[in-house]
This record gives structure tokens, sequence and C-alpha cells, in this order.
């Protein structure tokens, strides 16, 4: 007998419900060490980690050596890293966004991300990682998936995340492809309400589902499913279903016709599209009973409520025990060929040497260099400044400082970065933080301070937030000081450090930068090109309006 079926002939349903369910529930996180000693769990999300107070490398290392010691069976560790493991940690390398590795183009620094980010995620004790993000972003309206996604180009998305997968896959991680069928073509945050997708079939399997239907084919073997109502896709009992709990999309659509035999994993029962429809205990039990292999448990509650649901819902017959055993056997399956089904030691030395090295640093920097996309130009680069009086001028948003709900990755201030890095180049300037949605007093004391400059250099930081009102775009009051300061200021620049949708709402700039993300090195690359040290070779991936098309960049 193998060691798989060994670990399943010891297993009481009970026990095997604790491998299908992702446990996140921070706020029962006393309960932890005695269902994983008990076997009662064996897969948690590191929300539990960055929850028990801390974010720092050698406390999280022993949080989680501990838990795995605690586990009966071999424990499996699971969290969003879609642009490493410093989304969520104070350590790890942090890449640009997906859409600024769109804008590279590059196959091999596709690869080399994805690598790099599962060596990280291995070197601290993960498994599965909820990246990458497979979605078409076709919707430039799209409030929550945006600069998360590669491209609104089928062929583009499917040529970088494959080789991201090959990478992920690599380094020993089971990724997760998302969201499937499709989240790109919605003007809705599925965190907050139930997006509807009304494409055809044909239209679907051309689009939306073409990077599922090919990187399955090539070897992917994870994928996270959607809260998102597809009418073309639901069987003739399951009108108004959401992906999720469709067994026709899980079941008949994602496993038979598309001969998927990787983990489908649910996206996180805790959203209020779902949540707030079908409840905690009906939701799980109706996903499970859909097809997927593990669902993340809803990390406001107890997560007995959610275990107690479907074990009953096993013994009532409503779910055939012969799959809760075929989704068991598949999990430990795919981590035993990874490697990754042993409760090994992590030594804290070694972890030392992965996270963080300079060569996954040179990675991110070099993915952020190649990013950069000017799409207008009139005073570019700005050379010889350091007597020269400029304002730059950086946004800020209220919920810098604090943790993004369920996404859960940190949401820090980047304006005094920006400030430190524009030193080095500029002798003589004046730094200003504004509200990134402006009261009208503040915008006038703005434009009538910045009229004692020629120069302005304007960086505003968008970011994709979830249950965030105007998440991934800019507020019209910031746009029109952004158009005043274009008609006055002789030489403004404008660097938008997120989603290149913005220019959507502005008039044609002197000189705009787009950088497709906030991190520090997308920072510092855009400022190079800024000041002359470096020449912009990103093309934007996604269609932004007739002038800015996919491909466009000077």
């Amino acid at each position: 007998m193998n060691k798989i079926d060994r670990l399943l002939e010891n297993m009481t349903l009970r026990e095997k419900i604790g491998q299908m369910v992702c446990v996140r529930a921070y706020n029962f996180r006393d309960k932890i060490p005695d269902m994983l000693s008990k076997g009662l769990i064996s897969s948690l999300g590191a929300v539990i980690i960055t929850q028990k107070g801390t974010r720092d490398l050698e406390p999280v290392i022993d949080i989680i050596y501990n838990y795995k010691k605690l586990s009966r069976f071999p424990l499996m560790l699971y969290m969003d890293a879609e642009c490493g493991i410093r989304d969520m940690f104070n350590f790890g390398t942090i890449f640009p966004s997906l859409m600024a590795l769109g804008a590279t183009r590059s196959r091999e620094l596709a690869y080399k991300m994805g690598y790099a980010i599962g060596k990280e995620l291995r070197a601290i004790g993960m498994s599965m990682a909820s990246n990458p993000v497979l979605d078409i972003n076709n919707n430039p309206d799209n409030p929550i998936i945006n600069t998360r996604a590669i491209s609104d180009d089928v062929e583009l998305v499917i040529e970088l995340a494959g080789e991201y997968i090959r990478g992920i896959q690599k380094a020993g991680i089971i990724p997760n492809g998302k969201h499937f069928p499709g989240h790109g073509d919605t003007d809705v945050d599925s965190h907050v309400a139930m997006p509807v997708v009304r494409h055809s079939k044909d239209y679907l399997m051309k689009n939306e589902l073409m990077p599922y239907r090919v990187l399955i084919k090539n070897g992917m073997t994870g994928v996270m499913t959607a809260h998102i109502i597809f009418p073309s896709l639901l069987g003739p009992d399951e009108d108004g279903l959401p992906a999720t709990l469709s067994v026709n999309i899980i079941t008949n659509l994602l496993r038979k016709e598309l001969n998927f035999e990787g983990l489908i994993v649910s996206d996180s029962l805790a959203m209020r599209g779902i949540k707030d429809v079908y409840g905690l205990e009906k939701s799980a039990v109706m996903a499970v009973k859909a097809g997927h292999d593990i669902i993340l448990q809803d990390y406001n509650s107890d997560p007995d409520i959610t275990l107690d649901a479907v074990v009953s819902a096993v013994e009532s017959g409503e779910i055939d025990i012969k799959q809760i055993n075929e989704s068991v056997r598949r999990i430990l399956k795919l981590r035993e060929s990874l490697g990754n089904l042993n409760n090994d030691s992590i030594d804290i030395d070694e972890v030392r040497k992965v996270v963080g090295c300079d060569e996954h640093v040179a990675i991110a920097r070099e993915i952020a260099d190649k990013s950069i996309t000017v799409l207008e130009n009139r005073d570019i680069p700005f050379m010889d400044v350091n007597d020269e009086r400029i304002l730059v001028i950086a946004t800020k948003t209220e919920e810098e400082g604090s943790v993004a709900e369920d996404l859960h990755s940190n949401i820090t201030g980047k304006s005094g970065y920006m400030f430190e890095e524009c030193k080095k180049y500029i002798g003589n300037a004046e730094f200003m933080v504004i509200n990134e949605d402006p009261k009208p007093e503040e915008t006038e004391s703005i434009l009538k301070h910045a009229g004692n400059y020629k120069k302005l250099v304007f960086g505003t930081f968008i970011r994709v937030i979830s249950y965030k009102e105007g998440s991934g775009s800019i507020p019209e009051s910031q746009a029109r000081l952004m158009e005043k300061l274009n008609e006055s200021i002789e030489n403004p620049v404008f660097i938008i450090f997120g989603s290149p949708y913005a220019v959507n709402k502005l008039p044609l700039l002197n000189n705009c930068i787009v950088a497709y993300s906030d991190c520090e090195y997308s920072i510092d690359s855009a400022l190079k090109v800024l000041f002359g040290e470096l020449k912009p070779e990103g093309k934007l991936p996604v269609r932004v309006n007739e002038k800015y098309y996919n491909g466009y960049g000077l």
C-alpha cells in the first residue's frame, strides 16, 4: 500500500473534509492548533498567520513550522502572492503587477517571475498559490482585475501566463489560474456583488476560456473559480447560479469537457456576492457538490460551521462520498508529485538565502525597467535639473497603512519613497502629498502654489483594492486637478503608478508615463525614464482607447 492509500485509509470523513476546506478563520485562530493536532483540518490560508500580530520573517516562520509540527496530516498552506510573498509579509521580493509583465512581452521574464515567486513560497513552507490571473481584461471599467491581468489579448495572456505557470510549478508550487471562467469583462467587484457575463458559449470558448483550454493541455495543475453568473454556461436547472456553484460549469465544463485533472479551488466564500445570497453552509455544500476539490472558507466564521455543513451533506447522501475520496486523493497525489507532502522542518538560514535574494530582486527590477511605457512626450527626459525649481506631487489614499480585505495584501503609502528617489535627480525640489480625492479648497491651493513652478512631476497611485468604491480608477476631482495643471504648468509630467485606463478620464496630457504598478522598482524605473537614465521599452498590453492601442508606446 502506497503512502496516499495509507493516508486515505486512516482518515475519517471529517478528516477528509478537513483536507478540502482551506481554513482562513483568523478570528478563531485559537482553535487551529487543537484542530490540526486532531487531524480535523489540514489546509490553512496564510491569512491566519498574518493575523497573529506579525508579518516579520522569524515569527512567521516559527508559526508555520509550529503548525507543521502540530498537524496530524501533511499540512497544505495556501496564500495569495500575485506580486510575490511581500504582498502579504514584510519580507521577500515584491514584483511589478502582471500588467507590467504584459508590457514587457517577455516570455523569459514571465518564467523567471513565476519561478522566483514559487521558490520564495516553497522556502517558507507554502504548497499552493492563488496565482496567476488568467483573465482577459477587455473591460476598461473593471474595478477588481485591471492591472492584475496580463493583457486584453488572449494570445499574450496564454504566452506569458504559460511561462509563469511553468516557472511556479517547477519550483514545486501548485498555481491557481484564475478566475474561471473569466473575470475580465466585468464592471463589478465580485467581492461586493454578483457580476453577470452574458457572452455566448462559443464566444467564451474563443476568448475567456481559451487560456484554460490551452494551459490545461500544457499541464497547469490548479484552477480557481469565480463568483460570476454565466447564463450561457449554466445547466437547465441552474438559472441564476454563479459559476462557483454550478455543476455544469465546474464538473461538466472544466473537469470533463476541458479535461482538467488538477485541483479546482473556489474563490473566497467570504465574498458578499455569494455569502449574502447563499449563506455559509449552503454555499460551501453547493461549491463542493459542484465539483471543487478545495473551498476557501469564510475567514470571519468558525471553521466548524463550514466543516459541519459539508460532513452533514455527505452523511445525508447529498454529496457522494466517492466524490470526496476522489478530491482528497487528487490533492494528496498532486502534492506528492511536487514533493511537498511532508511536514518538513524549515531552516531559517536557508529561507534568508532565498526570500528577497539579489537574483530575485534583479528579475523584479528588469520587469519594471522593461515595462515603463511613455504615452505622451514633449519634455521627457528632464535633463540637468539640479538648479531648477521643480514641484513634485504624489497622491495618497485613506487605505494606506491598512490591509486589503480578502485579498489581504499590504496597502502601503509610496509617496515618501517616490520623493526620496526624486532627490537623487533633483537638487531643488518641493514635495507635496495630496489626497487622491482632493476637496475644492485643496485643489485651489495646489493650483495657486504650482503657478510658481515651470516644471512639475505628478505621481498618481492608482490601486486595485477589494470592496473599495472607485478601485482601479482616479476620482473626478483628481482628474480635473490634473487637467488644470496640464494647462497651467509649462513642463508637467504625469506618472501613472497603476491602471493605464485612467487616461480615459483625462485630456491629452503633455507628458505621460505609465508604470502599471506602485512597487518600489516600478517607481525607480519610471523616474529613470523621466530623468534620462533609461530608455522606455514598454508597450501597452491593453487597448485603452482608439489612440492608445494595444502595442502603443513611444
